[in-house]
């Protein structure tokens, strides 16, 4: 494995045994879910010598606890994959030793389990008619799973290193994956074949993610790199060099003409996929940013970081609409509503908070989980909302324990502000019109900046 360390210009060898394989362990018993009760609202709040701090402890501790399914054992050990179908029927999960568990979503039942892989699983991904599932693992292997029957349908081997990212394209033309051995690869998704093999990258790499027309395939890693290429003559398209540090997630605009990144340098940055130029510089977090996502027409952008903020800002100006506090807890993955209303986050606390966008309040904060929660994701229908934790344990929940078209919850705290103070909004972004430090522009109609 390479490793480049923050101020250091040459890459850093460090050659590692592969871990033992992971002994067997019986599965824990079932979590049984607090008591949910209201809030005592007839009480009044006296915040008469608090802190600030001090305060808003108070009103987090106050959110509710909202009703959820009864409890699910996915795993015996700790969680490190979770997806929804793209109909948002079934479920797939996997665990650090190898084991997957595909579930009915609705009901949070269990479909089927079986030892998938001999090592960690650390991604899925269906096929785009749901009728077939990939796995990828640290066995150095991708598996094709039958859905329905549960057969194997192929392996594809090629890679000689742990397998940690893994994507379909949504033409279900291609499979494009990333392995410590350093190299992209991308596989015909019917055949199974691989067709390129790229090299790139000095360090680990962290991300593969698709264009939504497959066009293009972005990679990134820890040698502060996000290399863009040409899916079809499986080619360097562009070299995105402007981060100072690892690079941990990308997302593409609906156009599919920018693209952002995220970095252990505290930043967010924007870039034309034509070009490979930086559009826009978002520096409004303290330090590393582990999640980004466009939202909806991609008129805005969302971060989280482990500074346990998630903020919302404008994608061609760098504004800050709003930003939702995660208290002192770090957000282990986010995830937005398919209809832009709510963000979900897995934290360090165990729980899964839930916000409103809309409102710009925290609605209630799920706390289910013995152990860290660390994924969470939206069913693509919005129904439903899934996390996974340490704990090895599944929680599936539907809009109609959270939603307020649904249900109104019983109280409501306010956690976000607009207010320019040391956590909040405003602390910047080179390409903000509202600074007026910088005279360029980003033209929607040309796809590029105008000065």
């Amino acid at each position: 494995m390479v490793l480049l360390q923050p101020g250091q210009e040459q890459p850093q060898v460090v050659t590692s045994q592969k871990d033992a394989a992971i002994l067997s362990q019986p599965a824990l018993p079932p979590v049984k879910p607090p008591i949910p009760g209201p809030p005592n609202t007839d009480a009044k709040d006296d915040d008469t010598g608090l802190t600030p701090e001090e305060a808003e402890l108070r009103r987090q501790a106050k959110l509710p606890i909202l009703p959820s399914q009864p409890a699910a054992v996915g795993h015996p050990r700790p969680l490190t994959a979770l997806m929804f179908s793209h109909d948002s029927k079934l479920l797939a999960t996997g665990a650090d030793d190898g084991s997957a568990v595909l579930w009915r979503a609705s009901h949070q039942t269990e479909i089927r389990r079986w030892d998938a892989h001999a090592d960690v699983l650390w991604s899925f991904q269906f096929s785009p008619d749901d009728k077939r599932l990939a796995s990828a693992s640290a066995d150095t292997t991708i598996k094709i799973w039958d859905v329905d029957t549960g057969e194997e349908i192929a392996t594809m081997q090629g890679h000689t290193e742990t397998i940690r990212a893994m994507e379909w394209s949504a033409d279900g033309k291609r499979i494009a994956s990333a392995s410590d051995d350093l190299s992209v690869r991308i596989w015909d998704g019917e055949t199974y074949e691989q067709l390129f093999e790229l090299h790139g990258h000095v360090a680990l790499i962290t991300f593969v993610k698709f264009s939504h027309d497959g066009r293009w395939l972005a990679s990134g890693g820890a040698d502060y790199n996000c290399l863009l290429w040409n899916v079809a003559e499986g080619t360097l398209h562009k070299t995105l060099g402007g981060h100072k540090a690892p690079v941990w997630q990308c997302d593409f605009d609906a156009e599919d003409r920018r693209i952002v990144t995220c970095s252990d340098d505290a930043s967010a940055l924007i870039w034309s996929v034509k070009t490979g130029e930086i559009l826009l510089r978002l520096h409004e977090h303290k330090t590393q940013v582990w999640c980004v996502a466009f939202m909806g027409d991609g008129n805005r952008v969302m971060t989280a970081s482990s500074d346990t903020m998630v903020k919302i800002c404008d994608s061609y100006t760098g504004k800050c609409y709003t930003h939702f506090s995660a208290e002192d807890h770090v957000s282990f993955s986010v995830s937005l509503s398919p209809d832009g209303k709510y963000i979900a986050a897995a934290l360090s606390d165990n729980s899964v908070r839930l916000w409103n966008l809309k409102k710009s309040v925290s609605m209630a904060k799920f706390t289910e989980h013995e152990d860290k929660a660390t994924l969470v994701m939206f069913s693509p229908d919005g129904e439903l909302l899934a996390s996974g934790a340490d704990d090895g344990t599944v929680r599936i929940r539907a809009a109609d324990e959270w939603d307020p078209d649904r249900v109104e919850p019983e109280y409501e705290d306010y956690v976000a502000s607009n207010d320019d103070d040391e956590d909040g909004c405003d602390k910047g972004a080179e390409g903000s019109s509202d600074e007026g430090d910088n005279d360029n522009r980003w033209d929607k109609g040309k796809g590029r900046l105008e000065s």
